[in-house]
């Protein structure tokens, strides 16, 4: 188990998202964000050259390998939201995404001593280097302190 002392800034962790296919993309937009750029291919390509991915689905297909690869072995006690979220480039059919976790910050509480916030900042990337994806993230995670008691 890994918890707050364990993390410093400028750590960097490294996962795979695998590329989502025509069809992934196509029946999660009917289901969460049925926007014809995510439905429709014919449209989707006069506007932007092929269907893309929804933003939701993309930030889903980051956060997987971080939730599966990293999160299980930390003391997390609980998100704390965005302090950014970007989708600066599309996602498009059969594109796996190279992603960077990198640790901003890690702040022991002051008024809770068992525990404290670390900050990171997520960066997802296109096989052609583009990034397509950023966020930032504080999460709440225990300290060793807590369970020495």
């Amino acid at each position: 188990m890994k918890y707050l002392e364990d993390f410093q800034p400028g750590q960097i962790y490294r996962f795979r998202a695998e590329p989502l296919s025509k069809e992934e993309i196509i029946a999660f937009a009917h289901e969460w964000d049925p926007q014809r750029l995510h439905t429709d291919e014919n449209y989707a390509v006069s506007v932007h050259g092929s269907l893309i991915a929804s933003g939701l689905q993309t930030m889903l297909q980051v956060f997987k390998p971080v939730m599966h690869g990293m999160m299980p072995e930390i003391a997390n006690i609980g998100g704390l939201g965005f302090d950014s979220l970007r989708w600066p480039r599309p996602v498009r059919p059969g594109e796996a995404l190279d992603i960077e976790l990198e640790v901003s910050s890690v702040k022991p509480s002051k008024g809770k001593p068992d525990r404290g916030v670390l900050a990171y900042a997520l960066r997802a990337m296109n096989p052609a280097g583009q990034v397509v994806f950023t966020a930032d993230t504080p999460v709440m995670i225990k300290r060793r302190l807590s369970e020495e008691k």
